[in-house]
């Protein structure tokens, strides 16, 4: 009974890696690249793990793999966007995601480590908060005076005026997967 049993896993688990291997090309770009014991490649994304059992998608399929038969897991980072190219690209999209009041939008231009503290806070805050902030960076002209990268990290030098105040601040970026994205003020 246990041979059956064996044998009936082990031809499951064929059958799998070969839907597996017809569908890799059907990933998703944002895919990880599982690498099973006999060296077979599959793209697919990871859904869940409970009791050492991944459950992968992949092409719309979802499928089962004991932790057992996988050698190793590669994550894929998605390409980076062009609007992220550069700092001075990042600032234009956050000014123009606060003009328009796309709150998602505006946080997407921050750090990743930083992301989910900007939701949470601007989630707390009232929508007056919001309002005000769009007021500000609307009625504000913004000039870039100068940019310095250095590696992976950026100083942006800017002179904000508004009516006849006028100042000067500096922004930090730091690049992620080849965007270039804002750090919070310090």
């Amino acid at each position: 009974m246990r041979i059956n049993r064996a044998s009936r896993r082990a031809a499951h688990t064929a059958a799998c890696v070969i839907v597996l291997s017809i569908l890799c090309a059907a990933a998703s770009a944002r895919a990880e690249i599982i690498e099973l014991l006999d060296r077979t490649k599959i793209a697919g994304t990871i859904e869940h793990y409970y009791d050492g059992v991944f459950v992968i998608e992949t092409g719309g399929v979802k499928i089962q793999l004991p932790r057992e038969k996988i050698r190793s897991i590669t994550f894929k980072l998605p390409p980076p966007r062009p609007e992220f190219s550069t700092p001075e690209k990042t600032f234009n999209l956050w000014k123009q995601a606060v003009s328009a009041g796309q709150m998602a939008r505006v946080i997407d231009c921050y750090a990743l480590m930083y992301q989910g503290l900007l939701a949470y806070q601007f989630g707390e805050a009232d929508k007056e908060v919001f309002a005000k902030m769009k007021k500000e960076v609307t009625g504000t002209r913004f000039v870039v005076k100068e940019t310095k990268i250095k590696g992976d990290t950026a100083l942006m030098k800017i002179q904000r005026k508004r009516g006849d105040d006028s100042d000067t601040g500096e922004l930090r970026f730091v690049r992620e997967n080849g965007e270039w994205k804002l750090l919070p003020p310090m």
